[in-house]
Parts: structure tokens; C-alpha cells; sequence
């Protein structure tokens, strides 16, 4: 398989997203101020020191809320998620999770890496699940940071993580995204500045993350005054109407994340991702009336145009892969979509696992995978980036009670995969083919499927799932919609009863 740079955090993939705050500051207190920044990076000419001089000026408290590496199969094992939230497997993600505890020590963000080991003994090692975090309606999150270098797609992205629901009178686990991603195509960055085309790559950008208005003005106002261009500035709202934001039982927790998928370099990418990296958490220390926004407009998924025409070819494809293994069973199994979009789930108070609306979610029935070498499966379909409604697609092998993708295969490596069962059809190489089993040798398109060590792996009588992501269609900057879509398909072959 070629070498994928992991993704990086939130749906979050995430994802995500991955991020959580296990101590708020209680409504009314405000967080201890932050101590100066030593060398934390600049962004676009501005000063963090000075933009973090101009909101404690302008009466904000400010904690630290440092941007990690999670990994959530990790999470899964040590009891701290119920699931493994879907990851793609191999993948990477990143995560606020929100301030750092009290009992963490870090004078300065010069000192961020060497709490890592007590950043992750508490986020690992501590007792029960990951709760989110929660935020007043006149508080922010702002991020100042470089974005990802060179890659096929990132993205930005916040979370409802627990939902309170009235009726119920309690908090229920959904992980829903409350707003479209900032991605690749659509932020703002010192190479895309005010969102125009460019380079999105290794570039500055600050993300204020925010209800209010009043509150994201103020900080803009400082962040300009600190040296920082107003075109790398962008507001990711939260909409009050969907999130109950304040502190205590009745209120919602979020968390935020970011995901990376396919960088060119992949050195650099992990670099990146293992880099800790400041975000803050700004207060406004005396009260004031709230001017909250809207609910943002999300994208509109679709172009109208489908991938209807590529069926013929598709049953051909099917056809030539059972003629191929006519000698075992056939086994195929139904694709449907996996999760509800995130504004749906918050009405029928459904988990979708840090769903993100660039993207699409399908899986198949459930299945299981023993090993030998008579018994394996075969995904097929229409390759969703070569047709021109995805960036990239993918397929990831899921263990079915966890969730945890343990192997999988991204649409970079389908090309050519086709033609083999379909010689001379100049549809083929919108088609693709691979491979999952316990052993694949030398073989191309084929991924093998572990064991383990734990929930890294799958066991041989462990009910399993082949989960399918198509990523941001070019023309909208949004997933594509599902009717547009062929869905991937699966078929299980074992030995001739």
C-alpha cells in the first residue's frame, strides 16, 4: 500500500475530535491568566505575546487549551470512548482538549511539549469516559496556528459531544457536528487570504471559535492590533440555537478537532501532527449583553450531476469478480449509509461518531473474516475521485463493537486496480477493485486485516464491517450527495459449501 500520512483530527474524521475538557471553570470564575508565550510561532507578522497582552487589556482571562495528537483506538481500549469512533485506520487526528488541568504545571507555551507525558497520562490514564467540554455563550476558543503542510485534504471541525436533552433529563452521546468544517477550500489563510484561491499549505490562520458576536469582534480587534492580517481571521460559529452552551449538567459539552488526510511529505506530516500547538481559551471577565449569531447557512450538498451512467459498467465489474471466484461462495452483502447527518442526528438523538459534513458514510452488512485462503472479500466500485465527486474516497475494515478501523485503502492506490476484470472497457478506470484478507503476501490491492494487539486488530470470529468515506466534491467545497453516488460494494468469498 502506498504510504498515507495519517489523518489528523475530526470526524475528526477529527477526528474526529477528539478533544476533550475534563475541568471548565465554573460560570462566573474566570480562568488564570496565561503567562507570555516564549517561543511560540507568529502568524502573518502579528504577536502572540502582544495579542495575548491585547485581551487580557481588554478584560478577557485566558488559559491555555493546547492542540494534541489523540488516538482513538487507544481511547476505545483504556475505557475512555465507548467506540473507536469510526477512525480511519492508520490515521492520525488532533484535538483541543480545552484547558489544561491545574494539576499540569506549564508556566509558558514555550514548555507545552515537555508536559506531553502528563497531558497524556491524563487524557489515557485517568478512570471513565471522555465527557467533552463545556462553554459560556460569551466565551471563545481562538486557535493561532499553521495549518497542515502539503496534503490532499484538512480540515477544522466542532462537535456537540454529549447532548442534553429536556425530555430526558440528561446528557446523551450523539458526536454531531454543529457546523460545516473549515477545510482546505473554503479557510483563510496567509496563502488563501479571506478564503481566496491559493496556496491553503503551511500556512498562518487564526480560527476564533465563538456564539457571540460582541465577543468575536473584541477578539478580532486585538488579534489586528497585534499585527496579525484581519484576512487570516476566521469566526467558527456555534449556534446557540442548536448548542446549549453554559456550565453544569443541563448544558451540552463540545470539543473540536482537526483531521489530515494523504500529505505529500509524510515525515512532515506526522511532524506536524505531534506538534504541540497553543490554542486559548478567552473569558470576558465582566458581564455584558450577548449578541449571539445565527445558525450558520451549511453548503448544499450535490451538482446534480450523478454517476448513474457508470452502472452498466458496474454490473460488468461484478460480473468478471464472480466469474473470477466461481469456484467458492458468494456471499453480497447490501451497502446502505452508515450515518445521519449530524443535524438530523441532534433531532433523533443518534451517535454518528464525529460525522462531518464533507463527507459521505456507507458500510456494509456485517460479516466476518477467518484465515484462509479460501475466504476473504472484495470491494468494487465506482472510484468517487476519478469520476469528479470527491477529493479522495476510502475503504477501512471496522470491527463491528468497537468501531475501530484496523486496515484499509485510499482511492490514490485504486487506479489500474480494475482493467484486469474488465480489459479494454474504456469505463474501467472509473472502477476500482481491492482486496481484504488475513493474508495477502505480495499481492497488489490487497489489504491484510490483523488480529490484533487488541482493538487494534480483529478477531477471527469478531463480527466486522467495510466502512466507505468520499470526501469534499471540488465543485460544492462540501461532501457529495448521497443520490448522486454509486455506493461501493462488498462480496464475502469463502469456500464452496
Amino acid at each position: 500500500m502506498l504510504r498515507l500520512c495519517r489523518i489528523a483530527s475530526a470526524s475528526l474524521i477529527f477526528l474526529v475530535i477528539i478533544s476533550v475538557m475534563a475541568s471548565c471553570a465554573p460560570s462566573g470564575t474566570a480562568p488564570s491568566a496565561v503567562a507570555p508565550a516564549g517561543n511560540a510561532p507568529a502568524a502573518s507578522g502579528g504577536n502572540i505575546d502582544a495579542f495575548r497582552a491585547a485581551l487580557q487589556k481588554d478584560d478577557f482571562g485566558l488559559k491555555l487549551a493546547p492542540f494534541l495528537r489523540v488516538d482513538l483506538i487507544r481511547l476505545y481500549q483504556a475505557g475512555r470512548l465507548a467506540n473507536a469512533a469510526g477512525n480511519n485506520a492508520g490515521a492520525l487526528y488532533r484535538g483541543i482538549f480545552g484547558a489544561i488541568p491545574d494539576n499540569i504545571v506549564i508556566p509558558d507555551v514555550s514548555q507545552l511539549a515537555g508536559a506531553s507525558k502528563q497531558v497524556e497520562n491524563f487524557l489515557y490514564g485517568m478512570p471513565g469516559l471522555l465527557q467533552g467540554w463545556q462553554i459560556n455563550p460569551d466565551e471563545a476558543v481562538v486557535v493561532v496556528a499553521k495549518t497542515p503542510p502539503q496534503c490532499v485534504y484538512f480540515s477544522y471541525c466542532g462537535f456537540i459531544f454529549n447532548k442534553y436533552y429536556e425530555k430526558d433529563g440528561k446528557q446523551k452521546w450523539i458526536w454531531a457536528s454543529y457546523n460545516d468544517p473549515l477545510n482546505n477550500l473554503t479557510i483563510k489563510t496567509s496563502g488563501t487570504p479571506n478564503g481566496a484561491k491559493g496556496n491553503p499549505f503551511n500556512q498562518d490562520t487564526i480560527i476564533i471559535i465563538t456564539a457571540d458576536k460582541g465577543t468575536d469582534r473584541r477578539i478580532r480587534s486585538a488579534a489586528i492590533a497585534a499585527g496579525y492580517s484581519e484576512d487570516i481571521i476566521n469566526t467558527y460559529v456555534i449556534p446557540s440555537s442548536m448548542v446549549k452552551l453554559g456550565i453544569g449538567p443541563e448544558y451540552d459539552t463540545v470539543v473540536f478537532g482537526q483531521r489530515i488526510t494523504l500529505c505529500a511529505d509524510q515525515k512532515a506530516g506526522e511532524e506536524y501532527a505531534s506538534t504541540i500547538t497553543a490554542a486559548l481559551r478567552a473569558t470576558p471577565q465582566s458581564g455584558g449583553k450577548l449578541d449571539l449569531f445565527p445558525a450558520p447557512e451549511i453548503k448544499v450538498r450535490g451538482t446534480g450531476k450523478t454517476e448513474v451512467d457508470f452502472q452498466p459498467a458496474l454490473d460488468d465489474l461484478r460480473k468478471a469478480i464472480l466469474a473470477k471466484y466461481s469456484g467458492l461462495t458468494a456471499d453480497e452483502l447490501i451497502p446502505n449509509v452508515w450515518l445521519q447527518e449530524s443535524y438530523e442526528a441532534v433531532q433523533t438523538e443518534t451517535y454518528v461518531a464525529g460525522e462531518s459534513r464533507d463527507t459521505v458514510y456507507t458500510r456494509c452488512d456485517t460479516l466476518k473474516l477467518a484465515d484462509n485462503p479460501d475466504e476473504f472479500i472484495i470491494v468494487y466500485g465506482v472510484n468517487h475521485a476519478a469520476t469528479g465527486k470527491a477529493t479522495y474516497a476510502n475503504c477501512t475494515f471496522y470491527g463491528e463493537a468497537g468501531w475501530n478501523g484496523v486496515a484499509g485503502i485510499y482511492s490514490t492506490e485504486y487506479e489500474g486496480t480494475a482493467e484486469a476484470y474488465l480489459p479494454g472497457n474504456p469505463m474501467a478506470k472509473y472502477l476500482y477493485v481491492c482486496k481484504f484478507a488475513r493474508n495477502c503476501g505480495t499481492e497488489k490491492a490487497c489489504v491484510t486485516v490483523p488480529t490484533g494487539p487488541g482493538a487494534f486488530g480483529v478477531e477471527l470470529d469478531e463480527p466486522a464491517f467495510i466502512g466507505f468515506r468520499a470526501y469534499l466534491e471540488p465543485a460544492t467545497k462540501v461532501g457529495p450527495a448521497y443520490p448522486e453516488l454509486l455506493f461501493d460494494r462488498v462480496i464475502k468469498f469463502s469456500a464452496a459449501k
